[in-house]
């Protein structure tokens, strides 16, 4: 499963590196489209707080230039894929507490952490391209299938 999650979050890094990339070709995006596209980072860097029960110093929505976005999509990338290959793979099933960002408690599994996280992150890019299609000559595709046809 753990050799799954990283060819999961291989495919994530494609994705955000493609809409990003769209993002930085449009003259004037959608302040919107750059907040959503913080958005996903940002709660990426939280939850990976949660898990290792590292402080972050970041909300859910924090401000991230465009300029920015590719360099802290690959950082991300590189932190959690480093984590989640130091586990061993009886951990993924472990329990972790958290408090979200409107103070509630709970417990959730790493896996379905994780995979929340993916499936947090399609949402949301889906959103940004909607918003910026009407400036591109062609909107960019993230579909996984696309991208494991060329991995």
């Amino acid at each position: 499963m753990k050799n799954y999650l990283i060819h999961l979050l291989n495919y994530e890094l494609w994705a955000n590196q493609r809409v990003i990339e769209s993002l930085e070709l449009v003259d004037n995006p959608p302040a919107r489209a750059i907040a959503i596209m913080g958005h996903i980072l940002s709660a990426q860097q939280v939850w990976l707080g949660r898990v290792t029960n590292e402080t972050t110093f970041v909300s859910i929505w924090e401000d991230i230039p465009v300029s920015w976005l590719g360099e802290t999509a690959e950082r991300q990338h590189r932190h959690i894929v480093s984590y989640v290959t130091g586990l061993a793979e009886s951990e993924l099933l472990r329990s972790v507490e958290y408090v979200t960002s409107q103070g509630e408690s709970y417990q959730s599994t790493l896996i379905d952490i994780l995979t929340h996280m993916s499936h947090h992150a399609a949402y949301h890019r889906g959103q940004v391209v909607q918003l910026i299609r009407p400036q591109l000559p062609e909107a960019p595709f993230t579909d996984f299938i696309i991208w494991a046809r060329e991995a």
